[in-house]
């Protein structure tokens, strides 16, 4: 249990990691032991965060970066999705600005197992798994980037 003592930061280590061994040496070695010291750690780090402006500013630029990037992972695997189900090219434009096309040729090209509708209905079984797994894939990242949103606000609140 010692070792977790360790993911606390350096200055709290040195204000308090000597009582806090004598602590952990009185308790038992229990999972529950583990995780509050885990909870402890990551509560420490929100306060070293918090108080230092530039690793603030550092935190906030990462949360802001996992947003755009999951934004994009589920606007890609939504085209995707639109794609697979259409018998035409699927078409992202913004006025004269034309984005991409995507359609049964290009999903297949990623992955030629992905549930095609202009194939014969005896071969679409196969391909039913990995429409599943691309809408599973679609629930994960809407569920992180509801996390992600939602951590700054879930982290304020543990306070």
């Amino acid at each position: 249990m010692k070792i977790l003592l360790r993911l606390y930061p350096r200055s709290w280590r040195a204000r308090y990691g000597g009582e806090m061994e004598d602590l952990v040496d009185s308790l038992a070695s229990r999972p529950a032991v583990a995780v509050d010291l885990l909870y402890g750690a990551a509560a420490a780090y929100i306060e070293v965060v918090r108080s230092n402006r530039i690793l603030s500013a550092a935190g906030a630029f990462v949360h802001g970066a996992c947003v755009a990037i999951l934004l994009q992972a589920i606007g890609f695997v939504a085209l995707v999705l639109v794609g697979q189900g259409s018998k035409e090219p699927t078409d992202v434009h913004l006025g004269p600005f034309h984005f991409v096309t995507v359609g049964p040729l290009l999903v297949r090209q990623f992955n030629p197992n992905l549930l095609d509708l202009t194939a014969a209905p005896e071969s679409m079984s196969a391909a039913v798994p990995s429409a599943v797994l691309m809408a599973a894939l679609m629930a994960a990242l809407v569920a992180a980037l509801v996390i992600v949103l939602a951590s700054p606000r879930l982290l304020r609140a543990i306070r």
